[in-house]
């Protein structure tokens, strides 16, 4: 954990800063700051520019050529960085009021951001889904116009200051769309609160398309990344590694993948069990009462409950660290029915294990758990 924490320091500094800079920036924006404090909360924000340059200017100096400098500026976190420095003196040259010139600072908003792949992820989303977010927008926009005009058909002799013209009316279409409903414009004529009456079930259909199709392709993406990661993992694993891909990619479907920290307990003798675990890295330990049993990243436990029936006969914990594959009963009997071949090698390990147990009752043929 505590190494954890030492490689996160740099973005934590960086994003207290950033807090710092723009909490300056905002208390500046009050009509009660004195012209003392206006200049305290100019400092910092000028400082906190400065460290923002700083900052850029040595991660461009790791970069050794000028092509690896442009490459780190075109990426996502490049590229904020660069917004974050121009954005102050962009301001200044603008604006002629220092107190507005800061609040082109609103930028550096955009840093909290750049260290995680929440961002990554929603532009891929975006980019997935963009065929159907863009059919609705454009039904958006058709209903929209159509709206506009047809209020200003219906309510121009009635209420002319508000509906006097289609420009005037887009602004009743826009709030009523978005079920926004400001209560400013209200039709008077039947004819037109039938219509504001379609419109805003129209806006309410069309926002949950887009909120279902979103949804959809976050699902679909966390999904696609989490079965790359588990991917990755179970083809280290050499249990796996004479499977066929499409036995494997059966298997990654059903696994889980979970981290577990030093100390814990992952099993604890005489408790039924429904799971069996795979340890990827990281060290576990069979506490047995002889000696103990240590297994290492390619071992397995926890079959011999899930295939015999029996509790759990020793107690596990992890004495490192460690990511562990988990499977589930319910996917083991499935997998038994589609991939028989797997579960043929996982039951004969199990065999062998519970017959050496029952034969010798050595605490090196224990560690079947």
């Amino acid at each position: 954990m505590l190494s954890d924490v030492r490689s996160r320091l740099p973005a934590i500094l960086a994003n207290g800063l950033t807090a710092i800079g723009l909490f300056a920036m905002i208390l500046d924006t009050s009509p009660a700051t004195t012209d003392a404090w206006h200049l305290i909360f100019l400092g910092a924000v000028v400082a906190v520019w400065s460290a923002i340059l700083a900052e850029l200017v040595i991660r461009l100096h790791r970069h050794a050529t000028w092509q690896q400098r442009f490459t780190y500026l075109a990426t996502s976190e490049g590229a904020i960085d660069l917004a974050s420095v121009l954005a102050l003196p962009f301001g200044w040259l603008v604006v002629s009021d220092p107190r507005d010139a800061s609040l082109f600072a609103l930028v550096w908003s955009l840093r909290f951001i750049r260290h995680t792949t929440g961002l990554t992820l929603f532009v891929r989303v975006m980019m997935r889904c963009r065929v159907s977010l863009l059919s609705i927008a454009s039904l958006f926009g058709a209903i929209f116009f159509g709206a506009s005009t047809l209020a200003y058909i219906f309510e121009r002799h009635a209420q002319p200051e508000t509906f006097g013209s289609v420009g005037r009316a887009m602004w009743w279409a826009v709030v009523t769309l978005t079920t926004t409903g400001y209560g400013d414009l209200i039709p008077l004529t039947i004819w037109g609160r039938l219509l504001a009456g379609w419109v805003m079930i129209g806006g309410i259909v069309m926002f949950a398309l887009q909120a279902g199709i979103i949804a959809t392709a976050f699902a679909e993406e966390l999904r696609r990344q989490h079965f790359l990661r588990t991917w990755d993992l179970v083809v280290t694993m050499p249990l796996f590694q004479k499977l066929g891909a499409a036995t494997v990619a059966d298997i990654v479907r059903r696994l889980e993948v979970r981290d577990v920290a030093a100390g814990a307990v992952i099993v604890r003798e005489g408790e039924p069990g429904d799971t069996m675990y795979f340890v990827v890295s990281g060290e576990a330990t069979v506490e047995l009462e002889h000696a103990p049993v240590i297994l290492k990243s390619g071992s397995f436990f926890g079959e011999m409950t899930l295939l015999f029936g029996t509790p759990r006969s020793a107690t596990v914990v992890a004495t490192q660290p460690s990511v562990l594959l988990v499977l589930d009963i319910a996917d083991l009997r499935e997998l038994a029915a589609r991939r028989p071949e797997l579960v043929d090698l996982i039951e004969r390990e199990a065999t062998r294990r519970r017959d050496a147990n029952a034969m010798t009752r050595s605490p090196a043929s224990a560690d079947v758990i």
